[in-house]
């Protein structure tokens, strides 16, 4: 019984889901559920983010901080030395290129606005240029690589239960301590699950 009402929400959440994360598309995390087995995905949560190829869907994992500084990434910019921030592992694909997310109240130039007041650039001057102007590392963060799917393959996974399809949060994408953050939207997950009721 508990498996027909999961597929049923994952049929239900799975609808909405932007062909492209375009200009009004609502924002959304994709949380890997218990099932998921995959070893590079299992307990991610992840942003997605705006992409310029249409067939393409694309996010950076939020909560799985690595051994790697900030400064390792960016030598030289030694106002990062002492940040409090390890780079996070976005994803698989392109590992070695960073992307940075920025929480701010103005855009910064050139970046890509994902919602509310989150922008993230893979570009290295745009990158340089949110180091110099932002030296506050509680809004900023590193991602190295990305995940990527095709539209269609995002489908499969979320229809097989692989994924929830959560509402997009700015300060759990910033939470000061994100590896407790899969375990909580798993249970909030788990919970719509249970409460799920079929509108018709």
């Amino acid at each position: 019984m508990r498996w027909s009402v999961a597929i049923l929400l994952v049929l239900f959440i799975a609808l909405p889901i932007p062909r492209a994360f375009a200009a009004g598309a609502k924002p959304y995390f994709l949380v890997a559920t218990p099932q998921m087995g995959d070893p590079i995905f299992g307990g991610s949560v992840i942003m997605m983010i705006p992409t310029i190829d249409a067939p393409l869907l694309a996010g950076v994992i939020v909560n799985k901080p690595t051994t790697t500084s900030p400064q390792e990434v960016f030598p030289h910019f030694p106002a990062l030395k002492n940040g409090p921030n390890s780079a996070y592992f976005g994803g698989p694909v392109d590992n070695g290129q960073a992307i940075v997310a920025l929480r701010a109240s103005h855009p910064p130039a050139k970046a890509l606005h994902v919602f509310d007041d989150v922008y993230v650039s893979a570009d290295a001057d745009t990158i340089a240029q949110i180091i110099k102007d932002n030296t506050d590392g509680t809004n900023l963060r590193i991602f190295l690589g990305r995940a990527q799917w095709l539209n269609e393959q995002l489908h499969t996974e979320i229809m097989a239960g692989a994924w929830y399809v959560m509402p997009a949060d700015a300060a759990q994408v910033f939470d000061a301590d994100p590896t407790h953050l899969w375990r909580k939207l798993v249970d909030q997950g788990e919970l719509q699950e249970v409460r799920f009721v079929l509108p018709f």
